[in-house]
């Protein structure tokens, strides 16, 4: 335990003002604002070059470099990083549980349910003991975010009411963001949409005065997508031409490949065919993740064809 709490100590003293406020202790937007003209991953690389290896500062940007390959969806990085990261030993604490809490979701992600539960439990056991020691709201929040992404979607609601009892009074945008991002989660994921669509707009009205991009960008995508499955197309497609403008090239190339393809969704699912044809168009299939290639798939051969027609999803 002791341990656990040299760790904390030493990254926020390391980090800049400001971070101990951020979404996890190694939210790259915070680390990246402070040179905002440096392209966030060349400012990563630059500081990991800089420091000395398995020192206190190259753990910490170690942390940074993890969070933008998760948050931009470069999950083949994500996946080589964490993987050679936990043949380490004797790994700070916090970081340890950062590599399981990945590892976890990148095996989930490719189906491997048996081997992601192990480093699941990993994870929420660290998570548990981190909140219990130091009562940081957002390690609750993420133990409810794992929760929910394997499946254990009344334990993660439990979690995310005691987060919401505790704490809901926070003025903290990002606690505020994070709970009703997750509340969403559970509620889609047990078919309740119309209180999901709540959820995301309040995470959205949270986040929108921090003017941070990334967040931003999210939180419209995930509220236009509720409103997709809710039916509400034209509303869905506002959102996510909101999310489209803020993106910023090269460093968003990603998402931006997944929220173009549901904005070409939605206004074939509109019947605006030229705009979906044009959308479809500025779309490059290699950046897209595995499991949306078959949508783009589907929507070449509908729009490709003299009578298009996009049922609703």
């Amino acid at each position: 335990m002791y341990r656990i709490g040299l760790w904390c100590c030493c990254l926020m003293w390391c980090l800049p003002l400001g971070v101990k406020a951020a979404e996890h202790l190694s939210d790259h937007e915070v680390f990246c604002r402070q040179e905002p003209a440096t392209a966030c991953l060349d400012l990563i690389q630059q500081g990991l070059a800089q420091a000395e290896p398995f020192s206190v500062r190259w753990y910490q940007l170690k942390s940074v470099q993890l969070d933008f390959f998760f948050d931009k969806h470069l999950y083949e990085a994500l996946a080589q990083q964490t993987s050679q990261l936990l043949q380490l030993e004797d790994v700070p604490a916090i970081f340890r549980t950062q590599l399981y809490f990945y590892q976890a979701k990148i095996l989930h992600g490719k189906g491997q349910r048996i081997q992601a539960l192990h480093y699941a439990d990993l994870a929420a056991n660290d998570l548990e003991q981190q909140f219990q020691s130091f009562a940081d709201p957002l390690r609750l929040l993420e133990l409810a975010n794992l929760h929910s992404v394997m499946g254990e979607q009344a334990q993660a609601w439990k979690l995310l009411m005691l987060a919401d009892s505790r704490y809901g009074k926070s003025k903290d945008p990002i606690f505020a963001f994070e709970l009703h991002t997750n509340k969403a989660l559970v509620q889609q994921a047990n078919g309740r949409l119309a209180d999901a669509a709540y959820s995301r707009k309040l995470a959205l009205d949270a986040i929108q005065p921090t003017g941070e991009a990334g967040k931003i960008t999210v939180a419209y995508g995930n509220l236009g997508r509720t409103y997709q499955l809710l039916g509400q197309y034209g509303l869905a497609l506002q959102y996510y031409q909101q999310s489209l403008l803020l993106m910023q090239p090269g460093a968003d190339d990603v998402r931006r490949q997944m929220h173009l393809l549901r904005a070409v969704q939605l206004n074939c699912q509109l019947q605006q065919y030229v705009q979906a044809r044009q959308l479809l168009a500025q779309m490059d299939a290699s950046l897209l993740e595995a499991n949306y290639r078959d949508d783009f798939s589907l929507l070449q051969q509908q729009l490709g064809s003299d009578s298009p027609l996009c049922a609703a999803d």
